[in-house]
């Protein structure tokens, strides 16, 4: 089976929070933030497999630690920790640097899935590179077993959702 390495699936943007970007708190609105992490997550997964078409299915364990002001430089990092023939498992961090002091700090973590359209039989084995990848990668099955019994309490619900 072929393999892949999380570091060759690692996508970086990097940006300044713009007054534009700014909630009426003067932080970065969440959505500017989740648009930056889905149009990363895609960027790992199409080098992890390249040519293969795939959709945003959800955002897992989101997770808003530190604000990220207009005083900071943001760095968003994805890569991949887990994937099946169905749909890739995208880890993404969001960590700020001050303009003035240059100290950095996580500012924000989620997980993405993003489902794979065609068939595929098979995808390549994730391989580890650092502490902090073989720590995620570690429990992506897990994550995966949470993920399943979600969508399946998700069709229950929808079940008694009005359509108006």
């Amino acid at each position: 089976m072929k393999q892949v390495h999380c570091e060759d699936t690692k996508a970086v943007c990097e940006g300044y929070v713009f007054p534009g970007n700014l909630n009426n708190n003067n932080m970065q609105f969440g959505g500017r933030t989740l648009s930056i992490l889905d149009a990363n997550a895609g960027i790992s997964v199409v080098k992890y497999l390249p040519g293969v078409s795939f959709v945003t299915a959800s955002y897992d364990r989101v997770h808003f630690i530190k604000p990220i002001s207009e005083q900071s430089i943001y760095k968003c990092v994805s890569y991949v920790t887990g994937a099946s023939p169905k749909a890739v498992e995208v880890f993404t961090k969001f960590v700020t640097q001050d303009k003035k002091t240059g100290a950095q700090q996580v500012a924000f973590t989620a997980f993405c899935s993003l489902v794979i359209t065609e068939r595929i039989d098979e995808v390549p084995e994730i391989v580890p590179d650092s502490a902090e990848s073989k720590y995620l990668c570690s429990g992506y099955d897990g994550r995966l077993t949470e993920r399943l019994r979600e969508f399946k309490q998700n069709k229950e619900f929808l079940n008694h959702i009005d359509n108006d």
